[in-house]
């Protein structure tokens, strides 16, 4: 279901598949358009606010999460680790002009499941999020799939230490990245050089709590942490 919040307009459809992982709200030539990660190895595409069905994008895993980089020319797709299969969990596709997609590459990201991606505001820098507790960050400008940076949770190798939710600072002068942990913390890290990073806990030493999410506010001065009983603000500075 989609529901706009200044009017009572909403509208729901049905997908068919199997679980949906992520939605995803971006625009194309001024028209807005939704997708959908599932579990059934694809990533749908349906226009806004009709939900009528553009196109259905086959994946070789299950589809995690997808996020279009805010110029609109690029959308990446993260997904499971196929035991035994593709490494490659990380898929790059160009947006043609008339909105068809076309894969242009693909990065391995980890040696597991890949569970959020975020572009910068400059739609040059992808990182991904991934279960083994580790962040990745690309130059998609280059030819090649080499990273640019990575960086380990605060909490691996153990299991709370997954990297569960990734985003870059949407504004302002302050060019951050920053990723949640399965419980307890997250990592801020100056997106400028790649080579600071602040580790922020949100629980008490002796105690852990799970993370549900995360979100900057429109003008990156906040970051805005949801528990399992409380969102925390944090102030950026």
């Amino acid at each position: 279901m989609v529901r706009q919040l200044s009017t009572n307009w909403f509208a729901q459809t049905t997908v068919g598949g199997k679980i949906n992982n992520a939605l995803c709200i971006s625009s194309h030539q001024g028209q807005a358009r939704l997708l959908i990660c599932n579990n059934d190895e694809t990533l749908k595409v349906y226009s806004l606010p009709g939900l009528q069905l553009i196109t259905k994008i086959p994946l070789p895993s299950a589809v995690n999460y997808a996020a279009v980089s805010p110029d609109g020319r690029r959308l990446a797709a993260v997904g499971d680790l196929k035991p035994g299969g593709d490494s490659k969990q990380v898929y790059l596709f160009d947006i043609s002009a008339s909105g068809t997609y076309q894969r242009v590459a693909t990065f391995s990201a980890a040696d597991d499941s890949c569970f959020s991606c975020a572009w910068n505001q400059t739609s040059d820098k992808l990182a991904v999020a991934s279960q083994n507790g580790f962040v990745t960050v690309w130059d998609v400008r280059s030819t090649g799939t080499a990273k640019l940076a990575e960086f380990g949770s605060k909490q691996r190798p153990q299991g709370k230490g997954a990297c569960r939710c990734v985003k870059f600072s949407p504004s302002g002068a302050v060019d951050l990245m920053v990723y949640s942990e399965h419980v307890s913390v997250f990592n801020v890290i100056d997106a400028r050089t790649f080579n600071e990073r602040q580790v922020v806990r949100v629980a008490p030493p002796n105690m852990d709590q799970d993370i549900a999410g995360f979100t900057f506010s429109p003008d990156g001065k906040a970051i805005f942490v949801g528990l399992e009983n409380q969102v925390l603000e944090y102030d950026v500075d």
